[in-house]
């Protein structure tokens, strides 16, 4: 009956997530989850953001997926198994990759581990160098 999250990763380029759930279950992972400490969103609105989803990691008892604003992006079949589409493929999940992910579990144990790529949106601030004298 219960589900959680557990965010593994936050840096500036990458996020990883993952979800455990006992029961059929629906969990959402935001932006603000895999946002790291100093990135600013601009005009604060997840239109502007693109995170991919890289890799997938699950061990499910029964079918489950995961949603991007309504749309099934990826789902799991009963069992073990891992997708690690950047390194076995060379491509990542961007669709619907301005929007938030839903996990979807099914009925028994699950535990899913997804790993995002961040790219546009996600605001680092100003580590320009601005030459002698300045802070």
């Amino acid at each position: 009956m219960a589900i959680s999250k557990y965010i593994l990763k936050k840096t500036r380029r990458q996020a990883a997530a993952k979800v455990v759930g006992t029961d059929a279950n629906t969990i959402t992972i935001t932006y603000t989850d895999v946002q790291y400490a100093d990135q600013t969103i601009p005009l604060n609105t997840t239109g502007n953001l693109f995170w991919t989803i890289s890799d997938i990691a699950y061990d499910v008892q029964a079918s489950a997926q995961i949603v991007r604003n309504g749309n099934v992006v990826f789902t799991m079949s009963p069992g073990q198994g891992s997708v690690n589409l950047s390194r076995d493929l060379g491509v990542v999940f961007d669709e619907q990759a301005h929007a938030n992910v839903v996990i979807n579990t099914g009925t028994g144990n699950s535990s899913v581990i997804v790993q995002f790529t961040k790219s546009a949106g996600f605001n680092d601030p100003d580590r320009q160098n601005q030459g002698p004298g300045s802070l």
